[in-house]
């Protein structure tokens, strides 16, 4: 009875709040510690995950910075494609009476004395023996043998390869042969008078049944004069680089086509 009577006197002039204060503050830091391992605990779970989310986030915008980077690599090299495609028909613009065809390398000769490339067109689409390759910037070879999809081309630095080319200034003929290096033709039977100069660019005659005439070729890097020789050594650099080519042009002349090949021709050296 007691102590309903205190709870009743309590509802009515709160005569115990004080006490309940004063306990109240001496039972909080064990409220407290009771449930520091519950707050710790939930805490420790939201910057865990967070941090996972963090985490997830960062990687994502790594793969997409990846992936963007890629992209853009890729544009470059179809920039670049384009450019080089550009540059390659612009050098057959004004074939008007003659006809063309884009061929792309398959596979290139190793040997270092086989200056051969592999081409994805054949006689299927038109490819015969002897039919010339245009590069960027002029005559590259010829077809050697030609298979129903695929044909081989001799490249005009193959050693075994040789055309009779002209001194565009000066009208010369001489014969231009392949060395074996790709950046390096030779230029035989130029004697020391020959009308010739570093720069001179050398361009098909058409004379030897190979390839059509007034097509670029190479220009003149070097005239070396030999003591006692009549002959002078000339050295001539491809207009078109020949390590970097990945597309060539087949050119068919409307005058016919040319069935002699290049190969063996250096007989006349």
């Amino acid at each position: 009875m007691l102590s309903v009577g205190m709870m009743i006197t309590d509802y009515h002039y709160n005569y115990l709040g004080f006490l309940r204060s004063g306990i109240s503050v001496v039972v909080y830091p064990v409220k407290y510690l009771a449930s520091l391992p519950s707050n710790i605990y939930q805490a420790s779970t939201e910057a865990l995950s967070s941090r996972n989310k963090l985490l997830n986030e960062n990687a994502r915008l790594r793969a997409d910075q990846i992936l963007l980077g890629l992209q853009l690599q890729k544009l470059a090299v179809l920039e670049q494609e384009n450019a080089r495609l550009r540059e390659l028909f612009s050098s057959a613009k004004q074939l008007e009476e003659e006809q063309v065809l884009i061929a792309e390398l398959l596979s290139i000769d190793l040997d270092p004395y086989r200056h051969r490339i592999v081409l994805n067109k054949g006689t299927q689409d038109g490819v015969y023996e002897g039919q010339p390759l245009l590069g960027a910037k002029g005559i590259i070879g010829q077809i050697d043998k030609a298979g129903l999809v695929s044909s081989i081309a001799i490249l005009v630095t193959d050693p075994n390869h040789a055309l009779l080319g002209v001194i565009a200034r000066s009208g010369q003929r001489s014969l231009v042969v392949g060395t074996g290096s790709n950046d390096k033709l030779e230029l035989r039977h130029l004697v020391n008078e020959t009308d010739m100069q570093i720069g001179d660019l050398i361009t098909t005659s058409g004379l030897d049944g190979l390839y059509p005439p007034n097509y670029p070729v190479a220009e003149i890097v070097s005239i070396q004069q030999i003591a006692g020789e009549a002959f002078v050594r000339v050295e001539a650099k491809p207009l078109t680089d020949l390590n970097t080519v990945r597309e060539t042009l087949l050119l068919r002349n409307s005058e016919g086509q040319f069935p002699k090949t290049a190969e063996n021709t250096t007989e006349t050296r």
